[in-house]
């Protein structure tokens, strides 16, 4: 079997691995190039196979850097199947369909609304651990614990067996349940992600402890929190933790603004698909405590509302996507609202080099958005702890869960210094590690 490495080799986006064996060749992931100066030239640049030999796809999960190129694969001649765990196949419409519509307003968009028909023609929704013959390989997802619907993609031949990680998530996240780590027998190749393979999460009850601290703060203030939010997985886990808070007491009940119609979309997803919760979450339910509930939130659906939102009158919170301040109606908030001192951005997720909201963790006094240059008075906090990405622990912990014999593991899906500390990390463990290069090839 070889594996070809064609995206997300040095960098966190833009997933994309060729798969060959025999006669058989499978595209594992298909994403999409974000934060970048050039992305937009990358992502339009033609695959380096023929998309119309491929024999079928496979998606780890539904996030915008691991499926986002796959109506344009579709247009360059893939017709094959869609392969992914059924929540993930919902979980993908929303984000292609959100992608089409704003490539949209581009001058020459990547595809259309009639590419992600197509595409959406051609999924097939799996369950974990159902086996799936591909053409010449079998397929098993494994749960990755990193969003609903989330894997780790297992394929074989009869004589060699691969696994790509996917996204590994952090343990105890809500809602959904932890990454697997029970086997059943050894693989001769990992494709190990490594996002955050050079620092440590702080712990989640620091975090919340934070996270409350933060809010609390900021009734006391008088202002704004605004919350870059991505809309799979972070925008629920953060609706869990405010009712947590709220059903106890430790913040007021203000309101909370879920300025985001995709993260909307995406959470009755996550309502519907039960059967993937924890037990904790199912528990919760039982007793009468939806996860993602509460007194005080609040939809905002209308273009309208969300602007109107400017003459609230504060304290308020308000979640809106995008999670990378890329685009999106989190763009307008920060416009009226970071000149302010009474604000506070919180920042829960990774932020991509080249974004406003990594220049935004990094410090930034002045920012330019839509043309229009802003001055940063608000409070910028930060909170790796929410991170749906396992931290290097975690990831070392993983990779350590393999029975004998161990497999070669190639560290992929992460800025350089991240993947080579994980790396020199496996070594330490006696772990056998190698770095995952743009157009490399692995061969077991």
């Amino acid at each position: 079997m070889k594996i070809t490495f064609l995206g997300a080799a040095g960098h966190v986006t833009g997933s994309c691995s060729l798969v060959e064996s025999g006669r058989s060749r499978v595209v594992v992931d298909c994403g999409l190039v974000q934060g970048d100066d050039e992305a937009a030239e990358k992502n339009a640049e033609p695959f380096p196979f023929s998309p119309a030999g491929i024999d079928a796809v496979v998606l780890t999960h539904g996030h915008l850097d691991h499926v986002g190129r796959l109506p344009f694969l579709v247009q360059q001649g893939f017709s094959g199947p869609v392969y992914a765990q059924a929540a993930t196949v919902e979980l993908a419409e929303v984000v292609l369909r959100d992608s089409a519509r704003l490539a949209s307003h581009q001058e020459k968009p990547l595809y259309d609304e009639a590419a992600v028909d197509a595409t959406m023609k051609l999924m097939r929704p799996l369950r974990y651990l159902q086996e799936q013959q591909l053409e010449g390989l079998r397929l098993r997802f494994f749960e990755a614990g990193h969003i609903l619907g989330s894997a780790h993609a297992w394929l074989e031949d009869g004589r060699r067996r691969v696994l790509f990680s996917g996204d590994i998530g952090q343990p105890n996240t809500p809602i959904i349940r932890d990454p697997t780590s029970d086997w059943p027998g050894p693989v001769d190749l990992v494709v190990i992600e490594s996002t955050y393979g050079d620092r440590l999460h702080r712990s989640r009850q620091e975090t919340l402890a934070e996270f409350e601290r933060i809010v609390v703060r900021a009734v006391e203030q008088g202002g704004f929190v605004l919350i870059p939010a991505f809309a799979i997985g972070r925008t629920q886990e953060i609706l869990y933790h405010f009712n947590h808070l709220v059903d106890r007491g430790r913040i007021p009940r203000i309101p909370v603004l879920l300025d985001s119609p995709m993260a909307e979309r995406v959470t009755e997803i996550y309502r519907r698909h039960r059967e993937l919760y924890d037990s904790e979450t199912l528990a919760g339910l039982r007793q009468g405590d939806p996860p993602m509930r509460f007194p005080g939130l609040r939809e905002v659906v209308s273009a309208d509302e969300s602007k109107a939102i400017k003459s609230m009158s504060p304290p308020a919170v308000i979640i809106a996507g995008s999670g990378m301040c890329s685009g999106g109606r989190i763009m307008h908030h920060l416009i009226n609202f970071l000149p302010l001192r009474s604000t506070t951005v919180m920042i829960v997720g990774w932020q991509g080099y080249g974004t406003l909201g990594r220049r935004l963790v990094d410090g930034a006094e002045r920012v330019k958005i839509y043309g229009q240059e802003v001055e940063v008075r608000a409070r910028v906090e930060t909170l790796g702890g929410f991170s749906a990405h396992g931290d290097r622990e975690v990831l070392l912990a993983w990779a350590r869960s393999w029975p004998e014999p161990e497999p070669v593991f190639w560290v992929n899906h992460g800025e350089p210094e991240a993947a080579r500390a994980l790396a020199a990390g496996l070594h330490q463990h006696g772990l056998r590690a190698h770095l995952a290069e743009e157009g490399k090839t692995a061969s077991v």
